[in-house]
Parts: C-alpha cells; structure tokens; sequence
C-alpha cells in the first residue's frame, strides 16, 4: 500500500490511529489522553499539509474509545468484547503509539507492540523514563529492553530530564512537572506530523512457515536464573516427549543484545507454538511482547501463570492479568507439570 493511499485511509476515519494506554490508574489514563490530544494535533496539521481533511476517527484511545462501543453488552462477554475491539483496531491501525515507562514496562501495552508488529503495523515507542538501560556483559546503552526496541518501528525519549534542576519550593517543582507533560504532548504532535508525511514502512513478516510440532518457551529470555532454570526444566521434559524446543536465551552468552533479541524472536516465528510465562507482580514487559508478536503471527500461545492474585472490579473484569494476555492464549495452566499434556493437546 502506497504511502498516499495509507494517507487516504487515515484522513477518511479507516484506519485510526492506536493511542496504547495504561488503564490502571488515572494517571496512565490522563498521560494517554494527553499524547492523545498532541497525537490528533500533529495527524491533523499532516493531514492538511497532504491536502487532505481527516474525518473522525483519527485515533482510537482505549478505555475511553473501547467502552463507549459496548454499552449495553453482557458483564459476562464485556472484557472479551474489548480484547475483540482493540485487536481490530490495532490490525487496521494507521500506527501505534506506545508510551512505556517505569523499570516494569506495562504488559498491556508491551502486548501491543508485539501484534502490532505482527499484524504489520507500525509500532512507535515512547519511552518516558528519564534513564536509559545497561546491561552486564555488554557495553550497550539502550533506550527500552532489547526486545520491545526490535519490535517497535520507531522509538522516542519523551522522558529526558535535567537532573540537576533545583526547584524553588512546591509550586515551582509542580509547574515543571507539569511542563514535562506539555513537551511530551508537543512531542507527540510534531511526530505524528510527520508519521502522516512520511509514514513508517510495516515490519516485515517471516518468510519461513513455522516448524510442524516446534515450540519456542519464552520465559524472560533468561534474565534471572529462576527463569533459566524452569526453562531448561521444560525443554527437557518437551524434548523427552518429542518436540523439537528453542529458548529465548537474549541475556545469555555474548554479542549485541539487540541481535540476540532478533535471533528470540525469529525463533518463535519459526515455532508452531510458543510457551510464555506469567509469573510476576505483572508479566514481563518483553515476555507479553513476544507473547503479541506470537499472536499477531497466527502462532499458538500456551500461558503459564501460577500466581494465586486476580484483577477484580465485578463481574465484568475478574482475570489474574491483563486481558491481552489472557484471551490471546489458547489455553492456560497454573503448573509446571501441566505444561507437556497441554502442549500434546494444542498440536495434536
């Protein structure tokens, strides 16, 4: 599709695009809606400059967008409903954008980037820390985790900050707080400008099919060794059983980690089904990545989740994570022990 063309799209209402969003809290719901506004700003002046009008929708905000189009669905079916809706709109999405701050990158939204990526479509990664990451072993300084940096089309810092700044007194600390936000909104305008003017080719697809009875285990890619172990537990006993296994191993051995990110998730584009883990105050951000980039493939998802916490706000959200994670799941197990007998099932 000619970059015109995808123009033409977004400026007719067709293809929105995707604002990810923190929903938790209403601070990651107002930073959303903030980037959101800079985001219709900057889509619009492109717009514009290209001759075109834009049409609503330009964007599509989750939480605000998602749930005033299922008013009136059943408790019962309302998160799948949602999981529905923001899967659509991802998939035929202009873009999307991804602020992702904190040392726990949000599962949520570290989901989408990974099926963005999947389906084809750009992934921007606004990065809202005002640190960057260094690894032992390497001598790499990296904006975001290796593998959400391979996933996303393009990435931002919105959080660069003067850490000798003195302030002088509350008011003054609160107005450079809140001037922080005003350059982040900016930021977002001039960019999604000139995502309109010159758009971001998809990511490619694999050109491999997967691997007939082939699994790939995602469990951090090796970071701690607890996850070094349950891995090497798995691909034993799968190995016994008599599926060929591939680990997600970017934090061992050596080399750029952005290239051992590149060889984790060729290997689980190569795998018929890929086995992610849960585990954790919330998933890993890169696990729930690739766990969307699986999906986003047509790849089969086993999630292994042994936490005893669920989500609760009634009958409409009683779930032990993000429900991204969940439906995208082809089945779910709370044990190790499990995790063979459901591979069996899901590939026959």
């Amino acid at each position: 599709m000619s970059p015109l063309t995808r123009a033409r799209r977004l400026a007719a209402g067709e293809a929105p695009v995707y604002v990810a969003t923190r929903l938790y809290d209403p601070s990651g719901r107002y930073l959303g809606a903030r980037l959101e506004r800079g985001c219709l700003r900057g889509l619009r002046a492109g717009l514009e400059e290209l001759g075109l009008e834009g049409r609503d929708p330009l964007t599509f905000l989750p939480f605000r967008d998602s749930n005033s189009a299922l008013q009136g669905v059943p408790a019962e079916g309302f998160s799948r409903a949602i999981y529905d809706l923001d899967r659509d709109h991802i998939e035929r999405g202009f873009a999307l954008l991804a602020p992702l701050g904190d040392l726990q990158a949000d599962s949520g939204i570290a989901f989408e980037v990974g099926y963005a990526a999947g389906v084809g479509t750009p992934a921007v990664l606004l990065w809202l820390n005002f640190f960057v990451l260094r690894y032992d072993g390497t001598e790499e300084t990296l904006l975001a985790p290796p593998l959400l940096s391979r996933l996303a089309t393009r990435r931002e810092n919105l959080g660069a900050f003067d850490l000798s700044l003195r302030f002088d007194g509350r008011e003054d600390y609160l107005r450079r707080v809140a001037a922080t936000l005003d350059e982040a909104e900016a930021a977002v305008a001039a960019l999604c400008r000139e995502l309109v003017l010159r758009p971001h080719d998809p990511p490619p697809r694999p050109a491999a099919a997967p691997a007939a009875g082939r699994v790939h285990l995602e469990f951090g890619g090796g970071q701690f060794e607890t996850q070094r172990c349950w891995a090497a537990r798995l691909q034993a006993e799968l190995e016994h059983a008599g599926f060929a296994v591939s680990v997600s191993r970017r934090y061992e051995g050596s080399g750029p980690l952005l290239e051992r990110a590149a060889a984790d998730l060729n290997a689980a584009a190569a795998s018929e089904l890929v086995v992610t883990l849960a585990d954790g105050p919330d998933m890993d951000g890169e696990t729930a990545a690739l766990q969307g980039y699986a999906r986003g493939l047509g790849r089969k998802v086993l999630l292994y989740s042994s936490g005893r916490r669920r989500i609760y706000t009634g009958p409409e959200y009683d779930h032990r994570h993000n429900l991204m994670l969940l439906y995208s799941a082809d089945r779910s197990v709370r044990r190790l022990d499990e995790v063979v007998p459901a591979v069996r099932a899901l590939l026959g």
